[in-house]
């Protein structure tokens, strides 16, 4: 005869059974999460991709390259630390290290924009330069998160 404990196991569902539990997030092997964070970083939305979020990809992608080509494209500045005068904490002008952590949040975007010279002039009397430095800032941030879900999804914590 089975005890009390016995039968209430064998009535419940095993919750380690996938095909019952489909929507249940798995997590990815190590390797193709790294690819999917590094993929994020550069290309927003492509560590979706790669994780075969296709929609959500595409949307990011959008968003956050529209967000940063906007932001160029009403004068806004992209900015590198330089040497601060006088010479402050590290010798760098604290406030441009954070404002250039922000916008290299937008990985290839800002990396290739910063290489061919777009966005290096800055023009302060332009009406619209602090709106395109805004939007050149939020993509960035936007971006960091689009890595932190990448990564979320490729750990299996959400879906």
């Amino acid at each position: 005869m089975q005890s009390r404990d016995q039968l209430t196991d064998d009535l419940a569902p095993s919750y380690t059974d996938r095909s019952i539990h489909s929507d249940i997030p798995r997590p990815v092997s190590t390797g193709i999460r790294a690819a999917a964070v590094v993929a994020a970083w550069l290309v927003p939305g492509a560590g979706h991709l790669v994780l075969g979020r296709i929609g959500r990809g595409a949307l990011f992608f959008l968003v956050i390259t529209g967000a940063f080509i906007t932001g160029l494209a009403i004068q806004g500045r992209l900015y590198w630390p330089t040497v601060a005068d006088p010479p402050s904490l590290l010798h760098y002008d604290l406030i441009t290290v954070l404002w250039t952590f922000a916008q290299i949040g937008s990985g290839l975007c800002y990396l290739g924009s910063y290489v061919m010279g777009f966005g290096t002039t800055p023009h302060p009397e332009a009406a619209t330069y602090e709106y395109g430095n805004t939007f050149t800032f939020l993509a960035g941030l936007l971006n960091y998160l689009v890595v932190l879900d990448a990564f979320d999804i490729g750990a299996g914590r959400k879906r």
